[in-house]
């Protein structure tokens, strides 16, 4: 119960969490301030949140900011260079952040992460990316203009997911170009994609007609849907291997033999 209601917490976003607002409001400045300097975002990070979370709401906190910053710029209360500066910013920190988790073992599971070719909007696959390491995967983000080169076929042999950030809805015929090369790359292996951002959320139904497995409306439950599929995906592998058939019921996992 505790689990889920942190779940539906954390996934309605941090602005509608009292707790940060001063720090969601400063750390704005901070970012938009050309002269702040990195390790003075990380110290932010670390000493002006609420004590006592887990690493992973660092990580959701700067999900909040780039999505403030996106509503900002909708609403025209922010100019382009005030978004140039904060998402460079963000994404820069994102990656620093990454540098502190990138010791997941062999036997992490993998997510790589895709946006398809000519997408200009990369700051949120890298956060989805750090989120995922946050929760003890591996990650990879892979650059838009990669997804037409080789590069992809090796990421993808040692994925397990995939999450696709699709943000221009122009680039529709290029989304299913990149759905369609996946799916080619992994023969039978068949990969689970989850896609998200904002095209994705306005064409539903080219999604459902692509088959796409699932569409999510933020980066939490995208990582966390992606969390309980594995390790469902692992509990029935144990199953198998011991002659046995896992059933999901409402109470758990009840373990059946034949």
């Amino acid at each position: 119960m505790t689990a889920e209601k942190l779940s539906a917490r954390y996934d309605r976003g941090l602005e509608h969490d009292r707790l940060y607002e001063k720090a969601l409001a400063e750390f704005r400045f901070l970012i938009l301030n050309p002269r702040t300097r990195l390790a003075s975002l990380r110290a932010f990070l670390e000493h002006q949140l609420p004590a006592g979370r887990p690493f992973y709401v660092k990580v959701l906190f700067l999900e909040t900011v780039a999505r403030l910053l996106g509503r900002e710029w909708v609403s025209d209360d922010c100019d382009f260079i005030d978004v140039t500066i904060g998402s460079a910013r963000l994404q820069e920190l994102a990656t620093s952040l990454s540098l502190e988790l990138c010791d997941a073992g062999r036997e992490a599971p993998c997510a790589l992460i895709l946006t398809p070719s000519g997408e200009q909007h990369t700051l949120m696959p890298h956060l989805i990316g750090l989120l995922f390491e946050s929760l003890g995967w591996a990650s990879q983000v892979l650059d838009p203009a990669a997804t037409k080169t080789p590069a992809l076929g090796r990421a993808l042999e040692g994925a397990d997911i995939a999450c696709i950030g699709w943000s221009n809805i122009r680039l529709a015929a290029e989304f299913k170009s990149l759905v369609q090369d996946v799916r080619k790359l992994r023969g039978e292996a068949r990969l689970p994609l989850v896609v998200g951002g904002a095209a994705a959320l306005d064409s539903v139904d080219f999604l459902v007609g692509l088959g796409i497995d699932c569409i999510c409306d933020s980066v939490y439950s995208a990582v966390k849907i992606c969390d309980s599929y594995y390790e469902l995906e692992r509990i029935s592998q144990q199953a198998r291997a011991a002659g046995r058939t896992a059933v999901v019921t409402p109470s758990g996992i009840d373990w059946l033999t034949p």
